[in-house]
C-alpha cells in the first residue's frame, strides 16, 4: 500500500506538479530495498541546481519510512541527513550527526516521527525512549554509549568514528541501513577545520549501509566522488536532467 499523503520529512513540491521524477524515485526506493541482498552500491545522484534532487531523496525516505513493516528485522532502515553550512568544531558535527542517526532509528522502528524534533523529543527524552521501548540489539545499543563518549569528549576522532557508525551499526547487526545525504557540498566549505569527507571512505564501502549523496554543487559531487580523491571509485552515479 501506497502512503504518499505520509512523510517523516516534509516535502515542498505539491504531488500533483511533481510528475516527471517517476524513474528517479523508483530507481533509489529499489535500490534501497535491494540493499537487504547486499547488492547495492553507494550512489551519487548528479544534477544542476533546482532539479528537484532534495525532494527524490525525501519522498524516497518516506516511502522507505512507512511503506516497509518497520516491526520487521529485516526492514531497510531509511537515514536522512543534510549537510549545514556550519559547525562549531569536530565535536559538534559528530553530536549532531550520531544523534541524527539514533532519531532517524528510533523514529522507524517506533514508526513515530515525532522522534525526529527536537522541539518536541529533546535529547534525554530520547535516549530514555529507546531505552525502554526499542528491542535493542548490539550494534544499536552502541549508540547509547557512543552519545555519551561524544558528550563527554572521550573520543579520539569524533567526526571519523562518527561518520563510520552507521555501517558499524549495521554490519554488527547484520542488519540493513541506507543513509541519504543531502547538501554534501558543504562539507567542502573553508570554514569547516576538520575533515569530514576523507573518513567517508570506509563508510559508504559497506554493503549492509550504502549511502545516496547528493547536492546542490555538481561540480563538487563530480569532482570529488567521482574525479578524485578518497571517494573515487566508490559510488555509482545516477545523472538527472532538466525534464
Amino acid at each position: 500500500m501506497t502512503h504518499s499523503h505520509q512523510w517523516a520529512i516534509k516535502t515542498l513540491v505539491p504531488e500533483e506538479v511533481y510528475t516527471d521524477r517517476q524513474f528517479f524515485l523508483d530507481y533509489f526506493y529499489q535500490a534501497a530495498l535491494k540493499a537487504r541482498t547486499r547488492r547495492t552500491m553507494s550512489t551519487v545522484l548528479l544534477g544542476q541546481r533546482r532539479m528537484g534532487k532534495t525532494e527524490i531523496f525525501k519522498r524516497v525516505v518516506n516511502r522507505l519510512f512507512f511503506e516497509q513493516d518497520h516491526r520487521d528485522p529485516q526492514a531497510v532502515v531509511p537515514i536522512y541527513y543534510s549537510f549545514p553550512d556550519t559547525f562549531k568544531d569536530e565535536w559538534h558535527f559528530a553530536t549532531e550527526y550520531v544523534e541524527n542517526f539514533m532519531r532517524w532509528y528510533a523514529a522507524f522502528r517506533l514508526r513515530d516521527k515525532n522522534l525526529l524534533l527536537e522541539e518536541s523529543v529533546d535529547r534525554d527524552i530520547l535516549t530514555t525512549i529507546i531505552r525502554d521501548k526499542i528491542a535493542m540489539t548490539k550494534g544499536f545499543e552502541s549508540s547509547l554509549k557512543f552519545l555519551n563518549s561524544l558528550l563527554n569528549k572521550r573520543v579520539t576522532s569524533p567526526q571519523r568514528v562518527a561518520i563510520q557508525h552507521p555501517r558499524r551499526v549495521s554490519d554488527y547487526d547484520d542488519s540493513t541501513i541506507v543513509v541519504f545525504l543531502d547538501e554534501f557540498q558543504n562539507t567542502r566549505l573553508p570554514q569547516y577545520q576538520f575533515d569530514v569527507v576523507g573518513y567517508m571512505q570506509e563508510a559508504v564501502e559497506s554493503p549492509t549501509c550504502p549511502h545516496f549523496v547528493t547536492g546542490s554543487a555538481m561540480s563538487i559531487l563530480a569532482r570529488e566522488i567521482l574525479g578524485r580523491g578518497s571517494l573515487f571509485g566508490r559510488f555509482d552515479s545516477e545523472p538527472i536532467e532538466q525534464a
